[in-house]
């Protein structure tokens, strides 16, 4: 045991130094490591007072230079400064060497919890040194916390880094071009039954598993379901022959062509009735899932009391994933269920409010969607809407973007959804801007006893004062 503390003991002291050694040499590479790197994680005093001293620099708006730092250090730290530059022969590889740092000093810290819950001599002595070992299991460091400055350096870090950012893309421009969603970012797509959102949700599954490593974990619908849908969807075969197997030898042709293609992506269909969040947690862990969707997450089986309400429950399902979405940087996509409208009030454009069974939903989403049925009779270029085939997508809360309103054609053939544009492009997502506000104005009741500020002219009939004469 003995040999294997060393041996990781030296693995750390040796990443430590490749990472301080790539600070040195690479100037285009400081910014990053200043960013990323913890200075708690770093073991030897010297690496730590020149990463600090690189800091300052960078702070004073300095360049991250050898000979500065050396000349802010002293000459005693000169051959140390020369010995990590002639030992690292590139910086391509800091990152790895980081996490290499970053995992042992977790490691070290582990086994000094593990010796000072051997010398407890209570239960009570024993309960802050238990949760610190489980944030450090849950999180792979401590508390994530840092001061004024601290965060400056980190900003100008981030800013001056030659990285640029990689933020989720939807498949979809219009959402592309006016969200900045991120791994860590929890999204809930709220929709009424039948409104489409599985086969919606599935196109963005799909398209984000190009570039990333996706689980959609299905509390509703099975495998055979999900995939006649999927296969519908990206392979372009009509749903009903896919239930029917009745496929022509077009469609047959269209599956072998586009075969290659599927399998080629990273998307992982989970059947998950009756899975509690931890338990979809784990999954998402144990596959090392870079976003989840979960369909739906008002079935996810509550954990705890079960004398607990369904808002309480459904509080904690929430809170419990939007705590798993930043502690891994993965990003959690959420279904949901919409309250149904009241009758008698009429056809109501639904919002985020609507979501069942809690407000933590909204509380804890980054962004919220809702997809809906247009009001029936609604018109765009004269042609009334076919409520079967047309969707209006909603973003009703953006942290970091823009709000909306589109128009979507869903062909149910495909289980296929496309933003619809007019003659002049985003003409008809204003047009729909336009009647949502006539109608909220039409629509809005009048309440007893509320006062009301009308301007009217002097010269109205219903003005209470004269005019002033000529």
């Amino acid at each position: 045991m003995a040999d294997v503390a060393n041996n990781a003991y030296e693995g750390r002291l040796y990443a430590e130094n490749a990472v301080i050694g790539s600070l040195l040499i690479d100037e285009d590479a400081a910014p990053g490591i200043l960013a990323a790197v913890n200075a708690g994680d770093i073991q030897i005093q010297q690496n730590r007072q020149i990463y600090q001293s690189a800091r300052a620099l960078m702070l004073d708006g300095l360049p991250i230079d050898p000979v500065l730092i050396r000349d802010k250090l002293g000459k005693n730290i000169e051959g140390h400064i020369l010995q990590l530059m002639e030992t690292t022969p590139t910086s391509a590889n800091w990152r790895e060497y980081a996490e290499v740092m970053r995992q042992q000093a977790a490691l070290s810290r582990i086994r000094e919890i593990a010796a000072e819950l051997v010398e407890a001599v209570n239960v009570d002595d024993c309960r802050e040194r238990i949760a610190a070992l489980g944030e450090i299991l849950t999180t792979g460091k401590g508390v994530d916390a840092w001061s004024m400055r601290e965060a400056m350096e980190y900003f100008m870090a981030a800013q001056s880094s030659s990285e640029r950012p990689e933020y989720v893309t939807y498949g979809m421009r219009e959402l592309d071009e006016g969200t900045y969603t991120e791994k860590g970012d929890v999204v809930v797509i709220g929709g009424e039954p039948s409104s489409g959102k599985t086969a919606f949700a599935l196109g963005l599954a799909y398209h984000m598993s190009q570039t990333m490593n996706v689980g959609f974990f299905s509390l509703e619908t099975g495998k055979k379901k999900l995939t006649d849908r999927l296969a519908s969807t990206v392979l372009g075969v009509d749903f009903n022959a896919i239930k029917r197997k009745q496929l022509t030898e077009a469609d047959w042709e269209a599956v072998t062509d586009g075969a290659g293609g599927v399998v080629a992506h990273k998307l992982t269909l989970i059947r998950s009735s009756g899975m509690t969040a931890t338990q979809i947690q784990a999954v998402s862990r144990s596959y090392g899932f870079d976003a989840i969707f979960v369909d739906y997450v008002q079935l996810i089986t509550p954990e705890g009391d079960p004398r607990a309400g369904n808002a309480q429950a459904m509080a904690a399902v929430s809170r419990s994933l939007h705590t798993f979405a930043q502690s891994s940087e993965t990003l959690v996509v959420e279904l949901a269920q919409l309250a149904r409208p009241q009758k008698q009030g009429g056809w109501k454009e639904p919002n985020m409010h609507d979501l069942k069974e809690t407000g933590q939903l909204e509380q804890d989403a980054d962004i919220v969607m809702l997809l809906y049925k247009p009001k029936p009779g609604t018109e765009l270029y004269g042609v009334e809407c076919d409520p079967n085939k047309t969707r209006i997508l909603k973003i009703d809360k953006q942290k970091e973007g823009r709000l909306g309103r589109w128009p979507l054609h869903f062909d149910g053939a495909h289980q296929q959804f496309s933003v619809m544009t007019g003659p002049d492009g985003h003409a008809m997502m204003q047009k729909f801007v336009n009647a949502g506000r006539a109608a909220r104005q039409t629509a809005r009741p009048h309440v007893p006893g509320q006062i009301g500020l009308r301007e009217i002219n002097a010269n109205d009939p219903n003005c209470p004062f004269p005019g002033k004469e000529e």
